[in-house]
């Protein structure tokens, strides 16, 4: 479980995947597509690892962690809520998911959807992205360690 950006196709209002996962067929311009977002997310983002499987590809960038998942035609980012204990982790955490949600949009034209928080990904809207991360990872945090507000204690 993890923070979702998600991607839009051009000329669509969803991502028109469904649940079902089709096996891969990426096209010439999809492929070199990809070859450049990892390109770039390694040399402007971090060191980054890739895996391709049957259905997708993913590219896995640490330190604060976050996965890309790539098929083509949809994507999607998911950053781990453990980066939430203090304001500049979660704060780092989301912009560069937003700065590798950028990254995808140029390469791809797919435009980025933070759901979390219902906007299109734009820097003016990472601090809304920070506190709904934050807020959302602390209490799962306190859910795990079993602190709950409703509890007396």
């Amino acid at each position: 479980m993890g923070y979702d950006i998600g991607f839009l196709p051009p000329g669509r209002d969803d991502d028109g995947q469904g649940d079902e996962l089709r096996p891969l067929h990426l096209t010439d311009e999809q492929e070199a597509a990809w070859r450049r977002i990892v390109m770039r997310a390694q040399q402007e983002i971090g060191p980054a690892e890739e895996d391709r499987y049957p259905t997708h590809l993913e590219l896995w960038l640490e330190d604060p962690a976050r996965q890309l998942w790539y098929a083509g035609s949809s994507a999607s980012i998911e950053v781990p809520y453990r980066y939430t204990t203090t304001a500049a982790s979660a704060h780092a955490a989301m912009a560069r998911a937003y700065a590798l949600a950028r990254v995808v949009f140029a390469e791809t034209g797919m435009q980025a959807v933070d759901h979390e928080v219902g906007q299109a990904v734009h820097d003016d809207g990472l601090p809304r992205a920070v506190a709904r991360y934050r807020g959302v990872g602390q209490h799962v945090g306190g859910l795990v360690e079993g602190r709950d507000e409703h509890s007396t204690g």
